[in-house]
């Protein structure tokens, strides 16, 4: 297959051996690397003045914009189809007209309307026929698999739930309590809690599969994350980005939302910085080995919460 020839359409596999699905997207193979030291010679097609490098806008924030389109003076967040999908309903959020690699790099009043929008384009992914989940994660850094410096995050639309938050959903069921609820509990006297809000907290989870690893939740079980406070969830989420950014020397890392839609499921944000290493045991036998302990991750990063 030569470069200018199409690559096929995305397809959904199963593997034979686990069950796990896997995405099979060869157009993927097309999309440039615009981070570390390439970002700051290259034209970054997330920024204002660039909207026709990427495919036409599907909504953002504002959300009625002036002459009805996200333009450079008008769009704070920005929504688009995935130019190289991984699937048939596959968005990026350009979040912040800035361009700015390190989400804590943002300012509250952003990731407030990030979060709304995310809301708005979950609750739209999930009404398209054949969508039974909508994903959202986050990558930040090379090392993170971000192709892009320009802070985002991307919306996939899948037939199931990923295979872990079926897990997650299955160990919940046959626990007494919550275990989102049981860890939220006891986060401070075990000096876990990293920072409140009115409705949300962000903690180190005991144990964390890998180091500096932490949580983000809404204090009531029952929290929908579709009508969740976006402002104190906004807030939670952009102290801890000012956190991981300042405590590890604005480190790679990761952010995923677990949400089991129309499911009693205690929603969730994880952040995995990408300060350790995923070796042969993890890879190979999806266990993990951690040498930071939980309270003391949660110490470092409470020193460089905003006050």
């Amino acid at each position: 297959m030569t470069a200018s020839e199409p690559r096929p359409e995305p397809l959904l596999l199963i593997d034979p051996t686990t069950q796990r699905p896997i995405l099979m997207a060869e157009i993927r193979q097309s999309r440039p690397f615009l981070t570390g030291p390439r970002s700051m010679k290259a034209i970054c097609p997330f920024c204002p003045g660039h909207e026709s490098e990427t495919p036409p806008a599907i909504d953002g924030w504002p959300e009625q914009p002036r002459a009805g389109r996200f333009d450079a003076s008008d769009w704070d967040v920005r929504v688009f189809p995935n130019k190289y999908p991984a699937c048939r309903h596959h968005e990026v959020i350009a979040e912040g007209s800035l361009h700015q690699e390190q989400a804590g790099d943002l300012d509250e009043r952003t990731w407030q309307r990030v979060v709304a929008v995310w809301q708005r384009r979950i609750r739209a992914i999930e009404s398209q026929p054949g969508v039974g989940c909508a994903f959202l994660f986050k990558n930040v850094g090379a090392a993170a698999g971000a192709s892009i410096a320009h802070s985002h995050s991307q919306l996939l639309g899948l037939a199931e739930p990923p295979p872990r938050l079926r897990l997650e959903q299955l160990c919940a069921s046959e626990l007494p309590a919550c275990p989102w609820c049981t860890t939220a509990a006891s986060a401070s006297r075990e000096g876990r809690m990293v920072v409140e809000t009115d409705h949300h907290v962000v903690l180190a989870p005991e144990p964390p599969k890998l180091p500096n690893e932490t949580w983000v939740l809404p204090k009531r079980c029952d929290d929908d994350f579709l009508t969740t406070d976006a402002a104190s969830l906004g807030r939670a989420l952009h102290q801890l980005f000012i956190a991981v950014r300042d405590a590890l020397s604005r480190p790679a890392w990761n952010l995923w939302l677990h949400r089991l839609p129309g499911a009693r499921f205690h929603w969730h944000f994880e952040l995995q910085p990408r300060t350790g290493q995923l070796a042969g045991l993890e890879l190979g036998g999806d266990m993990y080995i951690n040498s930071h302990p939980a309270a003391a991750s949660a110490a470092r990063l409470r020193q460089h919460i905003p006050q």
